[in-house]
């Protein structure tokens, strides 16, 4: 059966297994183009895009390739993946999506450092003849501590 009509499937449900899918192809372009071509990764980015990078804010495309680019070499290991459909026009079946990760990076010959990251991806208005093209509208970086045990 078609992928956006299995059988017995709601909408809504077709909407979530939609935007899982596509998240994870996003996700995974994004991680190999940040683990292997780095000074491409603001191509993700556009000018309205915002990147918080552990807190400082970055805006626009420029911004973020500038920044981007004097990070060291990068391995991702991301060991969680989530993402829903944020609905804008129904009539269109125009979604953005919200998609949430986290895991663990390691910067050249350091030890690795959990983090956790969100991002909202929009439709990439230059591409609108293919709806799986998405840029990063905002993205929040963060790395991430274990609590302290509560007990």
């Amino acid at each position: 059966p078609d992928i956006m009509e299995p059988k017995g499937m709601a909408v809504d449900q077709q909407l979530v297994l939609l935007a899982s899918m596509q998240a994870k192809t996003f996700m995974d372009m994004y991680r190999m183009v940040a683990d292997t071509q780095r000074e491409n990764l603001w191509l993700f980015y556009r000018n309205n895009s915002v990147f918080i990078w552990n807190g400082t804010p970055l805006v626009g495309a420029t911004a973020i390739r500038n920044s981007l680019k004097k990070l060291p070499g990068t391995q991702h290991k991301i060991e969680s993946l989530d993402a829903q459909p944020i609905i804008r026009d129904l009539k269109r079946k125009h979604t953005a999506l919200l998609v949430t990760s986290s895991g663990k990076v390691k910067y050249g010959m350091k030890k690795p450092v959990a983090f956790h990251q969100c991002m909202i991806l929009e439709r990439n208005p230059d591409k609108r003849e293919d709806e799986a093209q998405f840029y990063i509208l905002s993205h929040m970086f963060r790395y991430r501590e274990d609590m302290p045990n509560q007990n």
